[in-house]
């Protein structure tokens, strides 16, 4: 039978020293790239620090023009609500202090990772940490309770937007952080003033910084009134509340001349300001095709790329059945619900460029407590299995979710299926991002890139998933569920790894990022083609670059590649080549735009 009690120290520190590694090693950036949803909200802060404004007029002509930005005035301002852009002041202020005091040569890139750690990363493990331990007081497995954290923590589109400076992760962070404040008030029957602050300022918070978070804000409000019991606390609630209120409203009045009117009126693009008008800010009609691709989509859906959650449909009837939880549980299905059925009405409701459907972040912790407690009913009939498809389904999760985070985290739309259209060719041809691997190295003067520097992290992935297996008692057990987890996760993983019929315009979309990465320079074909330029490339450089451009899905350049062979190689070795490679094509490839409002 599995272990009912709580997790050890040690247990506990290993798992942090796992979500701590997985969001500090990676540095997911590309500068060409301009992704908007980050950018926007970056400028935003670095405009309150060093120009004292709103408006990122001065910014944009330092750092060049992004999207998502509403002209009022005469003036830009992000478009997007301001928390994140409040939250990552702290770490952009200590930035700028210390190229000051220290004369360090201001870098956008090092104020950017500093703005990240500070007003992201801590945060979402702040935000992992007080949920597993709130997961841990209601028992159950631990194989099921840590494979959840960690689905949610590196598993899940949570780990992509609790890396970049985004709102998202921090969205479902407050929602979550005030539902298990209000939770507790509601079954101990007590709360202290500063709880009813907390969970007032945090229930706020998550429309301070997702405007769809209303929903959230509304529903933790009304549950407030049933979780505190005491009418003086019920004003604390209230206080918290008002500062996440007003410093939007404030943002609001400063920047479009009126508390009660976000800036998606006056958005810079003509073509989405023309869709944040149609109906109530783009949200209207009801769309059947956003309610089943949010949900079951292999490209962008929530239950595919994060399958552990599958297990709160087993939970939430559990939690309603049970009198004791039934309150709570109403608000915690409410909350998804509701939210879900917002963003089923928006006309932008894919989100654009994303890991995962984006605006539904704020669900995730939710259906997190659900599955745990329909794990909690399965494991009555058959521990073993229901540890394993724990397991399973954090494996699935940590490629399918992990990896395009921590390798692209905004997937164009072109690209259906992530794992063989986008990572394949990453991994194979020596794609990786920024990472602390390849830093430390270069400092010693080794040169450690590409897909050798990101085997840290693919080593910390499959440790997390034996360190869940490792929570059962036995070793009987431990090797029975890590066994069975792997059968049942090679059938979840299947359809995620097969291709579908848009592989070719998916290809186009792959090939156009890798003209564009960051860091350049340490592909197979970047360092081919170095070799060419200094004169020490072999007759086997030449002869596979024209493969590797090929395999890349750029055309062009693979056209290119085999006139220089041509011109390179003699000609009894040439033709024999030439017998060799299928035709290829010329094809002009351009990278798409990843705005989005």
């Amino acid at each position: 039978m599995p272990q009912k009690s709580p997790p050890t120290p040690a247990r506990r520190a290993v798992l942090f020293g796992i979500l701590a590694l997985a969001y500090v090693y990676v540095f997911p950036y590309q500068d060409r790239t301009n992704n908007p949803n980050e950018n926007v909200r970056f400028f935003m802060t670095a405009a309150i620090v060093d120009d004292h404004t709103f408006a990122i007029d001065h910014v944009r002509e330092q750092w060049g023009w992004v999207n998502d930005a509403a002209v009022y005035g005469g003036h830009a301002y992000s478009v997007k609500a301001p928390g994140t852009s409040y939250l990552g002041v702290p770490g952009y202020w200590l930035y700028r202090q210390w190229c000051n005091r220290s004369h360090h040569t201001f870098d956008r890139t090092e104020a950017l990772w500093m703005t990240r750690f500070t007003g992201s990363i801590l945060p979402t493990l702040w935000f992992l940490y007080a949920f597993h331990r709130w997961l841990a007081r209601r028992g159950g497995s631990p194989v099921v309770r840590d494979a959840i954290v960690l689905s949610m923590g590196i598993g899940s589109m949570l780990y992509a937007y609790g890396m970049l400076f985004v709102s998202h992760t921090m969205s479902a962070a407050a929602a979550f952080g005030a539902f298990m404040i209000l939770e507790r008030a509601r079954r101990e029957g007590q709360i202290t003033g500063w709880r009813a602050i907390s969970a007032g300022f945090l229930a706020a918070a998550v429309t301070a910084f997702e405007y769809p978070g209303f929903v959230a804000t509304a529903l933790l409000c009304v549950y407030a009134l049933f979780a505190i019991r005491r009418r003086a606390y019920l004003v604390n609630f209230g206080l918290g509340a008002l500062l996440p209120t007003l410093s939007v409203m404030g943002f609001h009045l400063a920047a479009f001349g009126n508390a009660l009117t976000p800036g998606h009126r006056y958005l810079e693009s003509e073509a989405f300001r023309a869709g944040m008008n149609d109906g109530f800010y783009g949200s209207g009609q009801w769309r059947w095709e956003a309610a089943g691709g949010l949900l079951f989509d292999l490209g962008y859906g929530l239950f595919p790329l994060t399958p552990i959650l599958i297990l709160a449909f087993f939970g939430f009837p559990k939690l309603l059945r049970n009198e004791r939880t039934r309150i709570d549980a109403i608000f915690a299905l409410l909350v998804p619900l509701a939210t879900y059925g917002l963003i089923c009405t928006m006309n932008n409701w894919r989100g654009g460029w994303t890991v995962g459907p984006r605006y539904l972040a704020v669900v995730y912790p939710f259906l997190g407590w659900a599955a745990l407690e329909g794990a909690r009913g399965l494991t009555r009939f058959s521990p073993r299995a229901t540890a394993a498809f724990a397991v399973a389904c954090l494996s699935v999760g940590l490629l399918a979710s992990g990896g395009p985070s921590i390798y692209y985290p905004h997937l164009p739309e072109g690209i259906t299926r992530p794992l063989p259209q986008l990572l394949r060719v990453l991994v194979h041809y020596d794609f990786a991002p920024y990472n602390a691997g390849s830093y430390f190295a270069s400092m010693f003067g080794h040169d450690f890139h590409g897909s050798l520097s990101m085997l840290p992290i693919g080593l910390l992935g499959l440790f997390a998933v034996i360190f869940a297996a490792w929570g059962e008692r036995t070793l009987q057990d431990r090797l029975a569920v890590f066994l069975l987890s792997l059968l049942f996760g090679s059938w979840m993983l299947t359809p995620l790894v097969s291709n579908d019929e848009n592989a070719e315009s998916a290809a186009q979309a792959t090939a156009g990022l890798l003209g564009y990465w960051d860091p350049a320079g340490y592909d197979v074909a970047a360092r081919i083609e170095a070799r060419m330029a200094d004169g020490s490339a072999t007759d086997a450089d030449y002869e596979r670059l024209p493969r590797v451009y090929a395999g890349e899905g750029r055309m062009t350049d693979a056209r290119a590649a085999e006139r220089r062979r041509d011109a390179h190689l003699a000609p009894e070795v040439r033709g024999s080549l030439d017998l060799g490679l299928p035709p290829l094509q010329p094809m002009q490839l351009e990278l798409p735009s990843p705005d989005e409002p």
